[in-house]
């Protein structure tokens, strides 16, 4: 039983946190220092980083003291290496070498860098593979590290998900200093706080929180903050890693955060009292806590008038309703209940089916498996090719599969018609629940018919009521609760001067969002100058000599 001790203490994870076990984390108070012995030091660092190709050791003097400056070439940037060693050699040292050489390094030499003292040789190794450069010299510490890191990102540029005819058109990049930059820009408040992680064991990934301290529930950023500081992995790629992780119902089907990459959204939502995520390398951010209704808003709504703000909101529910219902109802009436339907409708979709050897289950299903097979090609695919392959793809199978007689005319209106409401939802990651929550349909559809649909749309409702995210029930403010919320910016967008109030389903610290007056300042009448005479006679007479 030898064998099986040592593999199971092997692979054991001995690091439980709150009930699940995180991997295998050096500690490092479990390595030695840097007591300033250079060769040593040297000799240790490149049994370790020095098996890389691109690790560099600069050999430096100063004043007879031996030094070396470590970095990875692929990573740093070459100029603040060149700038690190001209201020070293250009600078005139004092004839008695100081005492703590690196003391005197960062306040006369390194001035315009950004350098920190560091000790630990485990913080070193990790230093050197975020880009940065440690100095070292011989019986001298501790040791110098400078930020070097060589960061290539693109500029800001429209939105290409979430586009928009009216408003600002900047999206966010993939570099997190500037996401948080634009989000200072346009809320230039001292209110707005930041905080910063590093997450991912190997990816050392920085994660950034940010909300508004007088408006957030400060429960509520508590809550999301002990979430990400329990987050133990090796990497993370991107923010749905963290979406996944913080998540109060990770199995369920609906998404429990918002991900947007409008930085006005975002502005919007931290005013409302939400919780901004954002994770350096990914340009989409993530909004807490999120409830049903916020996916079928967005910043446009804002921008025109309330008539055109309130009808929009109800057409992208209309469109829900169609993708999700339309294919399933079309299998019930078709199959299982045609009796359900007025009889014109009924004959003339029996019509229509004259000739196909399918049932109506195996229509949908074919069609519906060819439309998921175009989207996905049109998305993979390069850009040149994407929309030709979608509209000849969509209207060569369309029309050869009716001449052909596999599917009947009216299922290609209800595939086109579902293929089209999916895609009004403003959110991405929610037409994808629409897209699986209408496959659910017609598999239940094609088990029991209208009745299947019926259990299957009890059990969404059920479902919906019971999710909270980060504590917010899932269907507020439609639950019953805040009533004023649902129609005054909820299923109904009344004009701007009536929402002077923020909504009360986050429970902000804040309240109060808008003093605007209800009624503007009215003006005097515009009359011409100088008046006209007040006598009749005189009156025609001024009006005659009127141009």
């Amino acid at each position: 039983m030898g064998w099986f001790k040592q593999l199971t203490e092997r692979w054991s994870f001995t690091n439980p946190v709150h009930g699940r076990y995180a991997p295998h984390i050096p500690n490092f108070r479990d390595f030695p220092d840097y007591t300033g012995k250079l060769d040593q030091t040297l000799e240790y660092l490149a049994q370790t980083l020095g098996v890389s190709d691109d690790y560099i050791v600069r050999m430096i003097e100063v004043q007879g003291v031996s030094g070396a400056l470590i970095f990875y070439s692929s990573i740093c940037d070459k100029r603040a290496v060149e700038d690190t060693l001209r201020s070293i050699h250009s600078h005139r040292f004092p004839r008695r070498m100081p005492k703590n050489l690196s003391q005197y390094l960062i306040e006369r030499v390194l001035v315009g860098s950004d350098a920190i003292f560091m000790v630990n040789m485990f913080e070193l190794r990790e230093a050197v593979a975020a880009g940065k450069l440690v100095l070292l010299f011989d019986q001298h510490k501790p040791a110098v590290v400078i930020s070097a890191k060589a960061v290539e990102h693109r500029t800001p540029e429209q939105p290409t998900v979430e586009s928009a005819s009216r408003g600002s058109q900047v999206a966010f990049v993939e570099n997190i200093d500037i996401n948080l930059g634009m989000i200072r820009q346009l809320l230039s408040t001292d209110t707005l706080v930041i905080k910063r992680w590093t997450i991912g064991v190997r990816s050392h990934h920085v994660v950034a929180m940010a909300f508004i301290r007088d408006v957030a529930n400060p429960v509520l950023v508590d809550t999301v903050m002990k979430r990400l500081e329990t987050i133990h992995i090796d990497h993370i790629s991107n923010s749905a890693a963290i979406e996944q992780r913080i998540s109060d119902h990770p199995w369920s089907l609906f998404n429990l955060t918002r991900v947007t990459t409008r930085v006005d959204s975002v502005c919007r939502e931290l005013n409302q009292g939400k919780i901004v995520i954002i994770v350096d390398g990914d340009p989409t951010v993530l909004l807490a806590p999120t409830t049903f209704q916020d996916f079928f808003q967005t910043e446009e709504d804002y921008v025109h008038s309330w008539w055109e703000g309130t009808f929009i909101r109800w057409l992208r529910i209309i469109a829900f309703a169609l993708a999700v219902w339309l294919p399933a109802l079309y299998i019930s009436f078709a199959d299982f209940s045609p009796e359900l339907l007025p009889k014109t409708m009924a004959l003339q979709i029996a019509q229509s089916r004259q000739g196909v050897p399918f049932p109506a289950v195996m229509e949908v299903i074919i069609m519906q498996t060819v439309v998921e097979i175009l989207r996905e090609a049109t998305l993979r695919m390069p850009k040149q090719m994407g929309q030709t392959i979608s509209i000849v793809g969509g209207l060569v199978v369309g029309q050869a599969s009716v001449e052909a007689g596999i599917v009947s005319n009216i299922l290609i209106i209800v595939v086109a018609l579902t293929a089209v409401s999916i895609f009004v939802s403003p959110s991405y990651e929610f037409t994808v629940m629409i897209r699986l929550g209408g496959w659910i349909m017609i598999l239940a559809a094609t088990l029991l018919g209208f009745y299947g649909v019926v259990l299957v749309t009890l059990w969404a409702l059920y479902e919906i009521c019971n999710l909270k995210s980060f504590g917010v029930p899932y269907v507020d403010p439609l639950g019953g609760d805040y009533v004023k919320d649902a129609f005054v910016d909820g299923l109904i967008r009344l004009p701007i001067t009536v929402m002077d109030k923020r909504t009360k389903h986050l429970h902000p610290f804040d309240a109060t969002g808008d003093t605007d007056m209800v009624v503007p300042v009215p003006h005097p009448q515009l009359e011409k100058w100088p008046p006209p005479p007040t006598t009749p006679k005189r009156r025609r007479r001024w009006w005659r000599r009127q141009p």
